[in-house]
């Protein structure tokens, strides 16, 4: 026998690649629910619980553990010696609430951690992984997943730090799930449920759930537009009476967020879904410095007919950045133009800002003597007011406009159609997508400074509910035995569900055999590097290690 035939005899056998990465997989998945006060995130939660732990088109069932918020922020409060509220007979009030947010605020600050509930989050989840497979918890050891199919949820996610811990330290496997609910509704469930909560009280609890003034605060609307699904909970479960409504069409939307996980069946993406993909793709075009945001134009049969982003305008039409032959030289968008007394590019509505904050600075002190730090405070104060949410100094043509334009320059009817927006419109766009005859708008994260709303009241409803559809409308219809009468169309301003632009790649893409070679029958097979949702149970270096065992490196 030769040296290397002596040499293979010994060598320990070697794994192909295929089988070392399918080895590593957790097949664990991690879910949290975030939405504003009102919106059902827990109702969200136990449905979901639910349909994990029924098994499913061959997939087995999931073991299933839902954390709720309040309980690690309990757990907290306790080991640093201040005392969670105690229910009254039974049930929460408001105050007690209240007292909850005031301890995520301290647990946030205290530990100087915005992601503080996450992180305990995940330590639970460390914890009763240790229990399900029966070895000791240390600090320093990792515990590995055994391969079984365990799914952990968090109740409720309240603030962005929060989402972006979990989607570092489960990547793939992580599924934000976004509760979309109308307001008004919200205001009557806080205040249905809470017997101490009147209209003011339940609203200055909604707003700042929402966005609270210090940034350790809860931040829901930060949070919620970085959901991979949206769902809208606007309908109660029950009717009056007692009896299943209907309408409540929740788990509908959750088993198909499952089954897109799962592959249990074939789902494809609905219209709305590739139009704000669409919309999405458009707005990485955007060189902005403030914000990227796209838009996508449908007509009445859904086509896509144009797209837009917020981008500088250029001579002959269109945007900067649409040219295939790219010529640095003649790129004027903000990121790129060095004006003459700036040695940076810069943004010009920033920089209009701040002349008239310091306009202002110097009108008043010809009045009264400043000091450094009467000064300082008067600057915040001016640029976190009204002057910081102004809009007319920018460069940029907005993404609804520059579809709108876009389509315009194409000779196409934007009457009737549907816009897709990755953000709020504001009150500019507001005005053009009225006047260019757009029936409805679907958007995902909102525009604080937008006042399409207080402006557009006449033209612009944001409730599905008694919606007269601009495009079908009649100014007269004849009723029996009556006049005729005349009815108000407005254009539909309404929250984007489905599955997310971050999502749809993975959630739609056609990652295994979807038929049988010799009958072309369908059969579902699996993909030949694991799921889309794999997540590894071990590092990045421990795989490498694992691919090099058997070689001689």
């Amino acid at each position: 026998m030769n040296q290397v035939a002596q040499v293979m005899q010994f060598r320990p056998q070697q794994r192909d690649s295929r089988s070392a990465v399918l080895d590593h997989a957790a097949n664990e998945l991690i879910f949290a629910v975030v939405g504003h006060v009102g919106s059902g995130t827990s109702e969200v939660a136990k449905t979901l619980e639910s349909l994990l732990k029924t098994a499913s088109g061959g997939v087995p069932a999931h073991d299933v553990q839902v954390f709720k918020a309040s309980n690690l922020i309990s757990e907290w409060a306790v080991t640093v010696g201040k005392q969670p509220p105690a229910l009254v007979n039974g049930k929460k009030t408001l105050q007690i609430v209240e007292t909850f947010q005031d301890l995520g605020d301290d647990m946030r600050k205290g530990t100087d951690d915005f992601a503080a509930v996450a992180r305990a989050f995940a330590v639970r989840v460390r914890k009763l992984r240790a229990e399900r497979l029966g070895v000791p918890v240390t600090s320093s050891e990792p515990i590995l997943p055994d391969g079984s199919p365990r799914a952990y949820i968090l109740d409720s996610i309240r603030h962005p730090a929060e989402v972006e811990l979990l989607r570092h330290i489960y990547q793939d496997a992580f599924v934000l799930v976004g509760v979309v609910c109308e307001e008004s509704i919200r205001l009557k469930r806080v205040t249905s449920k809470y017997p101490d909560a009147g209209r003011t009280k339940a609203l200055e609890f909604m707003r700042r759930d929402a966005k609270a003034v210090q940034k350790h605060g809860q931040r829901v609307s930060d949070a919620f537009h970085l959901s991979d699904f949206f769902l809208d909970n606007t309908e109660e479960r029950y009717r009056d009476d007692g009896s299943a409504n209907p309408d409540w069409d929740v788990p509908d939307r959750l088993s198909r967020l499952v089954k897109i996980i799962r592959h249990a069946e074939i789902v494809r993406p609905a219209q709305a879904e590739t139009a704000m993909h669409h919309a999405r793709a458009a707005a990485l075009r955007s060189a902005c410095l403030s914000r990227q945001v796209g838009a996508a134009l449908l007509d009445r049969t859904s086509n896509v007919i144009a797209t837009g982003c917020n981008e500088v305008p250029r001579a002959g039409g269109g945007v900067y950045g649409e040219s295939f032959e790219k010529d640095d030289s003649d790129d004027h968008r903000c990121a790129y133009r060095y004006v003459e007394g700036h040695t940076k590019p810069y943004c010009s509505n920033s920089q209009e800002q701040t002349e008239i904050v310091n306009t202002l600075l110097q009108q008043v002190a010809d009045i009264v003597t400043l000091g450094d730090e009467q000064r300082t405070e008067l600057q915040s104060l001016f640029r976190s007011g009204a002057i910081g949410s102004l809009l007319e100094f920018s460069r940029a043509v907005h993404a609804e406009m520059d579809a709108i334009l876009t389509a315009g320059r194409a000779g196409t009817s934007t009457v009737g159609t549907r816009l897709f927006v990755t953000t709020f419109p504001c009150h500019y766009c507001a005005r053009h997508i009225v006047s260019a005859g757009i029936d409805e708008v679907q958007y995902i994260e909102p525009y604080p400074k937008s006042q399409a709303l207080d402006l557009h009241s006449d033209s612009i409803q944001v409730t599905a509910a008694k919606w007269t559809v601009p495009s079908q409308f009649s100014l007269t219809r004849v009723v029996a035995n009556e006049t005729p009468t005349r009815s108000r169309p407005k254009v539909l301003f309404r929250p984007f569900t489905g599955v997310a632009p971050r999502l749809y790649g993975k959630a739609f893409a056609k990652d295994r055999e979807l038929k049988d070679g010799t009958s072309g029958e369908l059969t579902i097979g699996q993909p030949d590097w694991g799921s889309p949702w794999h997540l590894r149970r071990s590092s990045y270096a421990q795989l490498e290690a694992d691919l090099a065992e058997g070689t001689d490196v």
